[in-house]
């Protein structure tokens, strides 16, 4: 199915589907607070099973070096609070930023968890070209909008708690794709997420520029960038 792009559009060199905020002055775009929505690094899985919501599930050498790199881009965008899924790839990634900032304290919410879905701790080989979604396998799993719903409400509640600054989140890849495509103003639908070059690298971070107003429902106001590692010298 071909999904219908919004405009105008910023080009990036791999994901290119990203927008400038419509309708502000330079000097607005991101007055109302700053996202920082990140992806967990690299992760230690000889087993090569699908390992989702399973505990202990850490980064690997490589990946410790991706959120180092991840922490040094942050290191000074004076952030205000950092938040981060209760899983422990994600619990690594974030205390990689959290040394940068060891004032601050790590926020857990589970509204930053990977999508809850069946189809957890199976071997990769068996499950083949799976999507979590279309169809889902178990009544119980989450759907697109279930998760888009989720991080929506803790997008709401923390930039309306932290208006005009700026946050850090550490969270996983379908996560931080449905908000995207949430924000570009995608349908709610498995087309919109395999968008080519679309899903989001590890150790990368989404970034969400809020207009004066803060958390808006216009998603044409919200301005959006994107960089992954090797992160270049001066990204923003």
């Amino acid at each position: 199915m071909l999904v219908e792009m919004p405009r105008p559009l910023v080009e990036h060199p791999r994901t290119g589907i990203h927008k400038r905020a419509q309708g502000l002055k330079p000097e607005e775009v991101g007055a109302g607070g700053t996202l920082f929505l990140c992806r967990h690094a690299e992760v230690e899985n000889p087993r090569e099973i699908l390992y989702g919501r399973l505990p202990r599930f850490g980064l690997t050498r490589f990946g410790l070096e991706q959120a180092a790199q991840l922490a040094d881009l942050l290191a000074h965008q004076n952030l205000s609070q950092i938040y981060v899924s209760p899983l422990l790839r994600a619990r690594q990634t974030a205390r990689a930023i959290h040394a940068r900032y060891p004032e601050l304290k790590l926020r857990f919410d589970r509204n930053l968890l990977e999508v809850h879905t069946s189809y957890d701790g199976r071997p990769l080989s068996e499950i083949g070209d799976f999507n979590f979604y279309e169809p889902l396998a178990h009544p119980a799993d989450e759907t697109i909008e279930m998760v888009r719903d989720r991080v929506l409400k803790f997008v709401h509640r923390v930039m309306r708690q932290h208006k005009g600054q700026k946050i850090a989140a550490v969270s996983h890849g379908d996560v931080v794709t449905i908000l995207h495509a949430h924000f570009l103003g995608l349908p709610m639908q498995l087309a919109s997420l395999r968008l080519p070059n679309f899903y989001p690298e590890r150790a990368s971070v989404t970034r969400y520029d809020f207009p004066p107003e803060g958390f808006t429902g216009n998603v044409d106001r919200v301005q959006i960038s994107y960089f992954e590692p090797p992160f270049p010298e001066k990204a923003w």
